[in-house]
């Protein structure tokens, strides 16, 4: 009877394939000319071209040649450019998400590219614009009118000139995900009485100037059947001087949406994330209108009303987001840790060491991102250990966040929870999952436990901290974490 080795199967493979990063795809390639077929599409399916002098090390850095991009254009599903140059292709059959980084002063041919570059790749599903400072060019706007398949939309620093103001809004009629920041629009834009946008279901509005906060408004209304939503805004200063809004009237339209959410107007709303000034009261009235709760960033407005409202979507909560300091909030906090299975994601302030030995155990236990500030006295310090003990259970963490102790709390606990090997971080071995790990910057980490973390987690792909060692062993490490993918930052004393 003939063996069959289950990597011989394709299915197989491409299973393997999913939990591979870019090196060991390449590295598979060269096993066989069977896995060269089964690997290789998957390498290609994200492209980078280009490389941009302010951006961190980040995968978009491939150093890929027109020849290369040229032979490989029938698998690339995702391509992010910096500065296009007429040397490469413009056609790629299969693509379905393009990210144009023009990069503000760069070469104007490639901002005069771009039309023809979306004009020949019908498939797209999701455009990313970002750094059209000198505005965005009329064709582009024209083209994106006869996308067929266009359903996300994302510009960043870029200007929107007056001319297309209304292909800007026949487009967000299509839309299902539209993306905001630091866009600039002529003043006064708002959408016409009469549109509504039903397909969009993500909206994040990250400082869109020249559309004053009753536009803002009148846009986010016409949107119903929202699910997903960030809105901040910013007042800003026209040139013509003054501001575009005063704080009164922005505040006025921020307790409207509260109020609005109350009455249900997006009965599908389940995420949300929004900077204003407004009460507990109205946070209440916001979480009381929500159907239903997957995410929320209650900001500096979360108290024990706020906890009370939210406590009939503790099972579905994924994402939650506080900014308060005091100590009613630390054992509010500690009491969503024991209360919310369903949790991925909690951005919290300062939490005393005390609450969390004298509570029930945490539920929380496919927490994937935490970021929080675990405090004592001077007499609680020997509580750490439990502490790791705790945050040791939390198997799917990826990212861990300690940050700075509030300062309500600095006069009476003054400590926080040092990641040292003497004080219990060995009992973090078995977080393998670990992608980044941050401390405060007054937060220092010593050479056993940098090269612990090394041995340890071993998906690792940065630290931010700074270092209690010397220059020189500085730089051994640095240069050692460099050659194994992963980069060491260090604040600014």
């Amino acid at each position: 009877m003939t063996k069959i080795n289950p990597l011989d199967q394709p299915e197989i493979r491409l299973l393997i394939a999913e939990h591979l990063k870019k090196p060991d795809l390449l590295r598979c390639l060269r096993v066989c000319w069977s896995w060269h077929d089964t690997f290789l599409p998957l390498i290609w399916e994200n492209v980078s071209v280009g490389k941009s002098s302010w951006a961190q090390p980040s995968p978009y850095q491939d150093s890929v040649t027109p020849e290369v991009l040229r032979s490989h254009n029938h698998l690339i599903k995702d391509l992010h450019i910096v500065d296009w140059s007429g040397k490469y292709p413009l056609a790629f059959p299969r693509i379905q998400i393009l990210d144009f980084h023009h990069n503000n002063g760069g070469a104007p041919s490639a901002a005069k590219c771009l039309a023809p570059l979306i004009r020949l790749n019908q498939s797209l599903v999701k455009l990313h614009l970002w750094d059209f400072g000198n505005g965005i060019d009329h064709q582009v706007w024209k083209v994106l009118l006869k996308l067929p398949h266009l359903r996300e939309l994302s510009l960043g620093r870029s200007i929107i000139q007056e001319d297309d103001t209304v292909r800007f809004w026949t487009i967000c009629e299509n839309l299902e995900s539209l993306l905001l920041e630091r866009v600039s629009f002529p003043k006064g834009t708002t959408p016409h009485d009469l549109m509504c946008f039903r397909n969009i279901r993500k909206l994040q509005l990250y400082r869109a100037d020249g559309m004053k906060v009753e536009g803002q408004f009148r846009f986010i209304s016409a949107c119903p059947n929202l699910e997903d939503l960030a809105w901040s805004y910013f007042l800003t200063v026209h040139s013509a001087g003054g501001l575009e809004d005063n704080k009164v009237v922005v505040d006025h339209y921020f307790v409207e949406f509260a109020k609005e959410v109350g009455r249900k107007r997006w009965p599908r709303l389940a995420s949300l994330k929004m900077d204003g000034q407004w009460s507990e009261k109205d946070t209440c009235l916001i979480i009381e209108g929500m159907q239903r709760v997957k995410k929320i960033d209650l900001g500096y407005r979360f108290g024990p009303l706020a906890f009370q409202a939210l406590q009939r979507h503790f099972n579905n909560l994924v994402e939650l987001e506080v900014k308060t300091n005091s100590e009613v909030a630390s054992k509010l906090l500690q009491n969503i840790m024991c209360s919310c299975p369903a949790l991925k994601k909690l951005q919290g302030g300062s939490v005393l060491a005390k609450d969390v030995v004298e509570g029930k155990p945490w539920v929380c236990l496919s927490l994937e991102s935490l970021s929080i500030c675990f405090i004592f006295s001077n007499t609680e310090r020997h509580l750490q250990p439990l502490i790791f003990e705790c945050l040791a259970k939390l198997t799917r963490l990826e990212q861990l966040y300690s940050g700075a102790v509030g300062t309500h709390f600095q006069e009476k606990y003054q400590f926080r929870l040092q990641f040292r090997l003497q004080s219990g971080l060995d009992a973090l071995s078995g977080l393998w999952r670990m992608v980044s790990f941050s401390v405060c910057d007054y937060e220092f980490l010593g050479e056993d436990e940098l090269r612990w973390m090394l041995v340890h987690w071993k998906e690792l792909i940065s630290i931010t901290a700074n270092m209690d060692i010397d220059d020189l062993t500085r730089t051994e490490l640095e240069n050692l974490f460099k050659s194994r993918g992963i980069k060491l930052w260090r604040y600014s004393i």
